[in-house]
């Protein structure tokens, strides 16, 4: 433990390192400092006043070495705030300003601070499990039903009653308003550190990162590292939702528990393959990677994506003998296309002849589409669709009418017509793409046995450690960035911007449907981030601090650098990767 004098030392010369940088002007207050706080004076003794430019314009002054906690609370900021940036920079709530620049606030319901307020309380949770069971091991495995799937191994399977004391306990901790304690450690001593408590797979991801220093919290004696900021203390953390889900536990920021079985099976199964080949988390990736075994990570990963499309081909023909429309849906960049083309020549294989055929055709005329509060169209919504015009010409094919396709011209926002005709014989099967293709609403007049629905989505199993998960949206997050690059030109920037836009549509018109789907099917790879890293850093890099989307980019960026490098020679130009990095046999 530093005395107060190392800690005066300590000060002093980083004091010294700001004012010859030219962040700080003056000195250490000696008599402040010798009472264990810090303050900042000028050559005559005087406090140094610092300017903070907030979004909306308003120029708020403070002394050097307030505390941002402080300043909400002197400001009377009545929403909730879980951090800030200065000039770009996030800060967590125990920061002391040291120069003036842009302040803004991360409100609880931004991204950014719906991410501070899960690893905090992740951090909680962990450590109530911890206080009951010393000897568990927890694992945050994934994404589920708007929260997270965990798992407890201990003396003993976790049962109902355990998830209860697991409460118990968490709103114990709460109302006690534990401090989550934050110390600065050279990067080296974390990574020896946390080998030390047996955290392997933290320690060899540590060795990963580029900063000198990393930052370990603490809370109740528990030390743990979370690759980003955290809450004060407990007492933020009073909305959460937590239930026993066999065999496991459901932990959530409050949302309401909607089971989701067929997506749990899958998320199950991968986690279950990832511990078989011995790659469950990044730290076990580059260990593969960096022992030569890229190519055996690329062919076993696209021999997965392979054996489960002859599968879902064999199920579809030999278990659904009447279907005739498979309609497809999925979230932005979860390789819908390329899985389409691949489904297809499976179904050939199977003697099934496969017709592609796109919702958007379907489009209403633009100018009959609904518009939303902005003014603006809205092509997202299922009221944008002719869903008379799609359910009529289905029910034609079906019958062995032949029917002139309609085709949308995005140019004139005018709906056309194909002039040949389309009829659809015994051995040919209708392969329908379209965000609304789980929707029960857009095929309502056709007959179920008719339809198979597939919900496509990257669903990694892969993990930063067993107490951090990666958001499946991050993976699509991340290929949208090299596509928009590679094939429109786009900025990161640009992508990073509409992206809120995207989700909000996939949350409104895909996940409340996903669970209608008869097979859903699995489009991540194990290989794909130490691949698109290459195209994607670059990118990120260019955004500059100013930018709205910086915060989301350098936490990307942060993300991608813990994969080491892989080599793309052995990506086949058949695989779902290509339809984001290029080279792709498909017209994608």
């Amino acid at each position: 433990m530093l005395s107060l004098e190392h800690v005066y030392t300590a000060c002093s010369f980083f004091f010294c390192f700001y004012r010859e940088a030219g962040i700080m002007k003056g000195n250490i207050n000696d008599s402040c400092m010798k009472q264990g706080c810090l303050t900042y004076t000028d050559e005559k003794g005087g406090l140094i006043m610092l300017e903070l430019k907030l979004k909306s314009g308003e120029v708020k002054q403070c002394e050097a070495g307030a505390y941002v906690h402080e300043l909400l609370e002197a400001w009377n900021v009545k929403e909730a705030v879980y951090a800030v940036t200065l000039d770009g920079k996030l800060h967590d709530l125990n920061y002391r300003i040291k120069k003036s620049g842009a302040l803004d606030y991360i409100y609880a319901d931004s991204e950014t601070g719906k991410l501070i307020y899960e690893r905090s309380l992740n951090f909680l949770f962990i450590v109530a499990v911890r206080s009951l069971f010393p000897d568990a091991r927890v694992r945050m495995e994934h994404a589920l039903s708007g929260g997270q799937y965990c798992e407890i191994d201990k003396a003993g399977y976790c049962k109902p009653q355990d998830v209860r004391k697991i409460e118990k306990r968490m709103k114990e901790l709460i109302a006690a308003k534990e401090v989550i304690h934050r110390r600065v450690a050279a990067t080296a001593e974390a990574q020896a550190y946390f080998d030390r408590l047996g955290m392997k797979n933290k320690a060899n991801l540590l060795a990963c990162r580029k900063s000198a220093t990393s930052s370990i919290y603490t809370l109740c004696g528990y030390d743990d590292y979370f690759y980003g900021i955290m809450l004060p203390d407990t007492s933020y953390l009073t909305h959460f939702s937590i239930r026993f889900y066999a065999p496991g536990v459901w932990l959530s920021a409050g949302n309401g528990f909607q089971n989701q079985a067929k997506l749990f099976h899958v998320f199950q199964e991968f986690e279950t393959w990832g511990r078989l080949i011995g790659v469950s988390n990044i730290a076990e990736l580059n260990a593969q990677i960096q022992q030569g075994y890229m190519d055996d990570l690329v062919l076993m990963s696209e021999t997965m994506v392979e054996k489960k499309l002859a599968e879902l081909a064999a199920s579809i023909v030999q278990g659904h003998p009447h279907t005739k429309f498979i309609l497809i849906a999925g979230p932005s960049s979860a390789g819908k296309t390329t899985f389409s083309r691949r489904l297809a020549i499976h179904l050939k294989i199977l003697g099934k002849k496969p017709m592609p055929i796109s919702m958007d055709d379907f489009y209403k005329n633009r100018e009959d589409c609904p518009r939303l509060p902005d003014g603006s169209y809205d092509f997202e919504g299922l009221e944008a669709l002719d869903l008379e015009l799609f359910n009529d010409t289905m029910l034609k094919l079906l019958h062995k009418e032949a029917v002139h396709m309609p085709l949308f011209n995005f140019k004139t926002g005018l709906r056309e017509r194909k002039e040949r005709e389309t009829v659809l014989e015994d051995d040919h099967i209708l392969i329908i793409e379209g965000i609304h293709g789980l929707n029960p609403k857009t095929s309502a007049d056709l007959p179920e046995e008719a339809k198979f629905r597939i919900y496509i989505n990257a669903l990694t199993h892969l993990n930063l450690d067993e107490h951090n998960r990666i958001p499946t949206s991050d993976y699509r997050l991340i290929r949208r960035i090299a596509r928009d690059y590679q094939f429109r030109s786009w900025s990161a920037q640009n992508t990073i911007h509409f992206w809120k836009n995207v989700k909000q549509g996939e949350d409104q018109n895909i996940y409340p449907y996903q669970e209608e789907a008869d097979a859903i099917f699995n489009s991540s790879m194990v290989y794909e981030m130490s691949i698109l890293k290459k195209i994607v850093i670059p990118l990120l890099e260019q955004v500059h601090p100013h930018e709205a989307a910086y915060l989301e980019a350098n936490r990307l960026k942060k993300l991608l650098a813990y994969f080491v490098d892989g080599s793309e020679e052995a990506v086949p130009r058949s695989s779902i990767l290509a339809e984001f990095i290029g080279n792709s046999v498909f017209d994608v």
